[in-house]
């Protein structure tokens, strides 16, 4: 009998963890870094373009023209607390001010290691603001889909098909490591409340933070770990 090769299951590109980022490029100085802006909005945005058509006797012809794009950002407003930007102001003064902003769109689930070094695919694109919603829910997060217009085309891909990367010093810092834990493992003579009421919070980076007598090491198999006791 001969025997069949096994196939690989089909796998889809899963999209739970691209977020945006931002960079108010008409106003702050090139050695800014960009900022975290929100989540992909529940239509993500479009890639169109027109339509031009040919009518004949039995059938049409269709060319594409030229191209439309837009990004839909979920934009969670965050407290200006001195951490991190303020988006509303940031976002309005775009608006109000006809300023370009420059948008960064990561796709968090491509994060690998190059080289030594963690990089993770994304696009960037020169954005108009058109319309900026006002929202705010009764009991919710302030948020609102931002739509930003794409000034020529967004660039993800080079002439060889071959995607762009972004690696953690183009982020804000903490922020690239954001995506994947919002707080650290905190002790709790770490996090309480300070002299004017806001929270403050002194946990260092959990990454390496764990106790590895507590287990065995990850990805290693019980036989190796009986061995090794």
């Amino acid at each position: 009998m001969v025997a069949v090769p096994a196939t690989k299951m089909a796998e889809g590109v899963q999209a739970d963890k691209v977020m945006y980022y931002y960079k108010l490029i008409s106003v702050e100085p090139v050695a800014n870094k960009c900022h975290i802006l929100g989540f992909e909005g529940a239509t993500s945005g479009t890639n169109t373009k027109t339509v031009q058509t040919t009518q004949g006797k039995g059938q049409a012809l269709k060319q594409n023209g030229s191209s439309n794009q837009q990004r839909v950002v979920n934009v969670i407003l965050t407290k200006d607390d001195g951490a991190v930007t303020d988006v509303a102001r940031d976002l309005y003064y775009a608006w109000d001010n006809n300023l370009q902003v420059g948008i960064w769109r990561v796709d968090w689930n491509t994060l690998r290691k190059v080289d030594g070094k963690l990089v993770v695919n994304a696009e960037f694109s020169v954005c108009i603001i058109s319309t900026l919603p006002e929202t705010e829910p009764v009991g919710g997060t302030v948020s609102q889909n931002v739509t930003f217009e794409v000034q020529g085309r967004a660039r993800r891909y080079d002439d060889e098909g071959n995607p762009f990367t972004m690696t953690e010093e183009d982020f804000d810092e903490g922020m690239f490591n954001a995506i994947m834990k919002f707080y650290n493992f905190t002790h709790p003579v770490e996090v309480g409340a300070d002299g004017n009421g806001g929270i403050t919070n002194n946990a260092k980076d959990d990454s390496h933070a764990g106790d590895p007598s507590g287990t065995k090491p990850l990805g290693e198999s019980k036989d190796n770990a009986a061995s090794n006791v």
